[in-house]
């Protein structure tokens, strides 16, 4: 799996074909692969929570404030 930091994000959204959002508080890293069903991501949170939102997702949405986003 690859691995990127995301810590400057305030939440993460992942939106899905039926209008349901999964959404995450403070993410701070972020892994992903990618394979024959698509990508895959797990997501750990600042509370030291990991999510590992369902394959399927439309869009990803995320806020940053000032920062730019970490990758």
């Amino acid at each position: 799996m690859d691995t990127a930091e995301i810590k400057t994000e305030v939440y993460r959204e992942y939106v899905y074909p039926d209008g349901a959002i999964y959404h995450i508080d403070n993410p701070v890293q972020l892994w992903w692969k990618r394979d024959e069903k698509g990508d895959s991501h797990r997501v750990l949170d600042i509370a030291g929570v990991t999510h590992y939102p369902m394959r399927g997702w439309l869009a990803i949405r995320w806020k940053a404030p000032d920062e730019p986003v970490s990758f």
